[in-house]
This record gives structure tokens, sequence and C-alpha cells, in this order.
């Protein structure tokens, strides 16, 4: 394909950065945000699925740009809001710090793996389609996590709503 459309689909996926952090913040809000992280891995791996099913043609990666560029940031609102409904605001740098150090050496690890694919394969398919179905444990993962408040911020917010009363 033409480099121009490497370059739209960047530009897609930025754009699209924005509305999904906006459009899952919101949901957050009204959902289930266990919930709704599992759903986006699980939307993510169909995309995948779906994008190497398909042709592939400049309008196939424009879309898939845009549906992953909604996927991809949506979950920094809803681990944001996991994080402070679960352990309260004090650690919250600290914790968001922690998530995301892991999300990057996860990179780290899909980046090498895929290079070492190409190098033993020579081709990137494997790398890109091996990960799309294995993506049910993180779904599931999140999914079914305990969203029970810490007791320290049990006892905060218990504090802080008899001052208020």
């Amino acid at each position: 394909m033409d480099p121009r459309v490497g370059a739209t689909a960047l530009a897609l996926i930025g754009l699209f950065n924005v509305i999904g952090s906006y459009l899952f913040g919101w949901l957050g809000g009204r959902h289930s945000k266990r919930v709704l992280l599992g759903g986006i891995y699980v939307l993510r791996s169909l995309a995948i699925t779906a994008y190497f099913l398909a042709t592939p043609t400049p309008t196939t990666t424009f879309v898939f740009a845009a549906v992953m560029g909604t996927l991809w940031l949506g979950v920094i609102p809803l681990m944001s809001g996991l994080i402070i409904h679960l352990f309260g605001l004090r650690y919250m740098a600290t914790l968001s710090g922690i998530a995301f150090f892991s999300h990057q050496v996860g990179s780290f690890v899909g980046a090498w793996g895929g290079g070492l694919i190409y190098s033993m394969v020579g081709s990137y398919d494997l790398a890109w389609r091996a990960p799309s179905p294995s993506a049910s444990q993180p779904a599931c993962s999140r999914m079914t996590m305990n969203v029970r408040p810490t007791a320290r911020v049990l006892a905060e917010r218990s504090r802080t709503m008899q001052a208020a009363a």
C-alpha cells in the first residue's frame, strides 16, 4: 500500500484515541468498569482477527485504525477509575505508574517476540495472528476481578460520610 495509507492510519488512531478515551470514561461512570475493560480486550481481539481475515485495502486499514484507536487508550479512564475505587487517591500515582510500567514490559516482550518470530519464519504474520485468540484470558480476568475496595478506603469513605452528615 501507499505510505500515505500508513500515515493516515496513524492520524486516525490518534483522533480515535481521543474519542475512545472520552467514550469509555463516560461509559465507566455509568456501567461496570471491569466489564468494560474486559469488553475492550474482546473487541481488540475481534478487530485484529477481522482485519486479518479481510483483504487489506486502504478502506479496511482505515476502519481498523479507527476501531483500534477507539479501543487503545479507552482503558485509561477505566483503569484510573478502578484504581481510585479500589485504593483511593492516596496511591493513585504509584499504582498508575505500576500499571503503565507493566504495559510497557508487555509491549517490549510483544515487540521482541515479533522480531524473534520474524527471524525464525521470515514473516510477521504469525506474530500478529497468534495473540488474537489468546485475548480471552485478559478479558476474563478483567471481568471477574475483585472490585471490593480495601479496608482502608472503606474506612476513609465511612469517616467522610459521617463527617458530611
